[in-house]
């Protein structure tokens, strides 16, 4: 992963001397499908595109980074432990997943207003999980009972999109043409099997900490909490463990600054 990343800031910085670029910035909203779709919720996200567009010609190539989110809840718990202590927080866990891309993209005609496009990206996809217990004591919240990483896990990943371009200056006329851009599109994403989670959380006080896993879970994970007070250790369901493969519909809303037109 670290050896993509650092191809993708390289590429980045290499693009940005040239005088022929498009700095891309795109709200995402990622749609899982199949074996994914049945175990996570859509995603939204930001991620950001810089393409080297080779002079007199209808293709450009560059990097794009993004990061998403695909479920976040918090919720107020009561832990009771052994010797009937208890402490009521904040239990808050997060879903989320990165994108490090090369793409590629193809323009469909040599100018105009309206210009549609078809991109093409290969790169490597990083979720995590991370849990935030809050401590009842600390109302700023910048001592956590616990804050950690409860899982990770990456793959590679192929996507093939289209698109449409609209030059601004064809609603505001001071603005000079080709070089601020709405930009409206949509892709398919395919890869192989990542490891990630849902947004399950510990169960309500009374009921059972532990239970079943749901159909097509791969494990259960249980994090350990901890009483600040008599520093007893218990263990507390959070969420479930999935495995599939990658498989997702990308909708994309964005903004291109052309520079160098």
């Amino acid at each position: 992963m670290k050896t993509i990343v650092l191809s993708v800031i390289l590429l980045g910085f290499s693009l940005l001397a040239s005088a022929q670029a498009d700095l891309v910035f795109q709200l995402n909203n990622s749609l899982p499908q199949g074996l994914m779709g049945s175990r996570m919720a859509n995603a939204w996200g930001m991620s950001g595109q810089l393409l080297y567009r080779f002079p007199e010609s209808r293709f450009a190539l560059g990097g794009e980074i993004g990061i998403n989110s695909y479920g976040e809840k918090t919720t107020r718990q009561t832990y009771r432990f052994p010797g009937g202590a208890s402490t009521e927080t904040d239990v808050s866990v997060s879903n989320d997943f990165a994108q490090f891309n090369v793409v590629g993209r193809a323009d469909l005609r040599a100018g105009g207003g309206l210009m549609p496009y078809v991109t093409a990206k290969v790169g490597y996809l990083h979720y995590w999980t991370n849990l935030n217990i809050a401590d009842p004591e600390d109302a700023d919240g910048c001592r956590p009972l616990e804050n950690t990483t409860l899982l990770k896990d990456g793959t590679l990943a192929g996507t093939l999109g289209a698109g449409m371009r609209w030059d601004m200056s064809g609603v505001f006329k001071k603005m000079p043409q080709r070089k601020y851009w709405l930009d409206v599109s949509a892709e398919y994403m395919t890869g192989g099997r990542v490891r990630f989670m849902n947004v399950n959380l510990p169960p309500a006080a009374g009921q059972q900490h532990q239970h079943p896993p749901a159909t097509g879970t791969a494990d259960p994970f249980s994090a350990r909490f901890i009483n600040p007070q008599t520093q007893v250790i218990h263990e507390h369901h959070v969420g479930d463990v999935y495995n599939a493969p990658v498989e997702k519909i990308g909708l994309r809303f964005g903004f291109v600054l052309r520079v160098g037109e």
